[in-house]
């Protein structure tokens, strides 16, 4: 007898457990183009893990080599001596100059924003060796003390991963887009551990859709590199914390009321970002190899009074979380870092901006929490208060409110605050979205003057012209056409399509429909007297050729016929649009 549990799980001749049987036999149902797109999203998730751990790996290299051994960065910044702390930053400026002076495609930016702009764009391909290079030339300067995420490296890397796959092997436009999105919501995934987050992540800022057919290949992505990064010998860093409980009315009103100030901060935050950038874009090119060692240079200075603007901050936000971090320092952080991160951005040091607005809004959170704690003892906790900072800093920058959430929860795992972050993260979202019409991965879009012809969101509807939809298949009579003709167009046309009076001109007089003629057909008496002009409805409202998609979807809605007619400026019939054809038009 066979004693083990998992043979008396799998078939006796050794056939395959049942699940891997059913994922294969869910394949083997499957077109042979969707299969090889599933395959390609295992593919590229499986490659951000292994890019993400390769580059924690190097992260983890390059701040033993520059700073001496503590365990924690900010411990080993902290044993470094002042001229240390200014001579590493800066010699990672001097590397960031050399490399970008010989291949100046790696200079400026974030990648966040181009990825966007890579998904959005279609055919827009992501150079696999120039993204691996500026991940690397990335993770070094994060290393040696920049004050930006390590987290833009690894979106970069799985981003362009599919790409390159989509490029190699053909796939369709959208396809494409979906596969270069699978690889950045897995980078964020791997990076930080959070494949609900990251998942959450790619679909509303990514992709800015919670599409079902998004959903699958999203998830699947982020899952296959969060295991595969689980699996390499890497060290997460995670939030421990407290069991933080927010549940009172009273500290759900607490976060409510702390939301405005968070939206604003947010608000300024991208602002700052923008700013900044724009002001050194307009120094001489000259002086372009200057920067990067300056501004690091610079926030080596700052670091000598202040060691916790250098990398990305986890460290001290996780102090934060603890309430461990003075007030009289917490008023000056978020200027401070606000600051530095701006400084290194617009030098062109590459790096994320994702984990920086994390300390922006754990600093502010906590600034509350122990104002409040010192003016009223036992309401709220500072940390639980940087913590609900956190989520509405990372909502507000982002414009994501939901993603935001699961993020933050995913990389604290405390549940006794979800619901003050809830409604903060999304007040947040709404006030910095209400000041700043762009979020921090937008920003920098627009001013560059990119056009995002594939954005999947609201504002499509209200910009998109109706033309691509009309068709010339209008079937006209004269107003003075006997009952008797009406009666034969009428039972000629096909389902759903309608005859239209019009005068000598072409202008629209009206609609004729067959079901509105029952009453007019059983009066047997009057028919030979009956003409066009008498059964037209006349109060069809027609679309205009000037008009949105959301406009026409607005006039379906008041109307119950399935095609409408469409005329032009002077009120000529042009032809007519269909209800499935607007609907087919408006997916993804």
């Amino acid at each position: 007898m066979n004693d083990d549990p998992q043979a008396e799980r799998s078939s006796p001749h050794g056939a395959p457990p049942p699940f891997l049987r059913s994922v294969r036999d869910f394949l083997r149902v499957l077109p042979a183009a969707v299969q090889r797109f599933w395959l390609l999203v295992i593919a590229t998730g499986f490659l951000s893990g292994l890019g993400s751990g390769v580059l924690l790996w190097f992260l983890s290299l390059v701040q033993r080599l520059a700073w001496p051994p503590g365990g924690r960065f900010i411990v080993a910044v902290n044993a470094a001596t002042p001229l240390r702390r200014v001579l590493v930053p800066a010699a990672a400026g001097v590397l960031v100059s050399l490399v970008t002076g010989i291949f100046p495609r790696l200079r400026g930016g974030h990648g966040t924003a181009r990825i966007i702009e890579a998904i959005w764009h279609r055919g827009r391909e992501l150079s696999l060796w120039r993204t691996l290079s500026r991940a690397a030339l990335s993770i070094a300067s994060v290393g040696a003390g920049a004050s930006l995420g390590r987290e833009g490296a690894l979106v970069q890397t799985g981003a362009a991963a599919g790409s390159w796959l989509a490029t190699r092997l053909r796939l369709t436009d959208r396809q494409a887009r979906v596969l270069v999105a699978c690889g950045a919501a897995s980078g964020i995934a791997a990076a930080y551990d959070v494949p609900i987050g990251g998942a959450l992540f790619g679909l509303e800022v990514l992709l800015g859709s919670f599409a079902l057919d998004l959903l699958g290949p999203i998830v699947v992505a982020c899952v296959i590199a969060t295991a595969v990064a689980r699996t390499l010998p890497i060290a997460h860093d995670t939030y421990v914390i407290p069991e933080y409980a927010l549940l009172r009315p009273r500290e759900l009103l607490l976060g409510l009321a702390l939301a405005p100030l968070l939206g604003l901060a947010s608000a300024i935050y991208v602002r700052v970002m923008g700013w900044v950038e724009v002001e050194f874009e307009r120094l001489p090119r000259w002086t372009r190899p200057l920067l990067p060692v300056l501004g690091l240079a610079a926030v080596g200075a700052i670091a000598v009074r202040f060691p916790q603007v250098l990398g990305n901050g986890f460290d001290t936000v996780h102090q934060m979380l603890l309430g461990g971090v003075p007030l009289e320092l917490l008023l000056v952080l978020p200027a401070l870092k606000l600051g530095t991160t701006a400084l290194c951005a617009g030098t062109g040091v590459p790096g994320g901006l994702f984990t920086p607005s994390l300390f922006f809004g754990a600093a502010i959170g906590g600034v509350a929490g122990q104002i409040l704690e010192r003016f009223a003892p036992g309401v709220a906790p500072p940390g639980a208060l940087a913590l609900v900072g956190m989520a509405g800093v990372l909502a507000g920058t982002t414009h994501a409110a939901v993603s935001a959430v699961l993020i933050i929860f995913e990389l604290t795992g405390d549940y006794g605050v979800i619901l003050p972050l809830m409604l903060c993260a999304a007040v947040a979202a709404g006030t910095s979205r209400a000041i700043e019409q762009d979020s921090l991965y937008t920003a920098s879009l627009r001013r560059r003057g990119a056009t995002l012809p594939e954005l999947p969101r609201p504002e499509w509807l209200r910009t998109t012209p109706i033309t691509a939809l009309i068709h010339a298949d209008a079937e006209r009579v004269p107003p003075g056409t006997p009952l008797a003709p009406l009666l034969q167009k009428l039972l000629s046309l096909e389902p759903g399509h309608d005859l239209y009076v019009t005068d000598e001109a072409g202008r629209l007089l009206g609609v004729i429909r067959l079901d509105a003629l029952k009453g007019t057909i059983s009066d047997q008496a009057d028919l030979g007297m009956i003409v066009a002009a008498d059964v037209v409805d006349r109060e069809v409202e027609p679309v205009t050729v000037t008009m949105t998609v959301a406009q026409v979807a607005a006039r379906f809605g008041e109307s119950d016929l399935e095609r409408l007619p469409v005329v032009d400026p002077d009120g000529r019939l042009v032809g007519t649009i269909a209800m499935r054809d607007l609907l087919a038009r408006g997916s993804f």
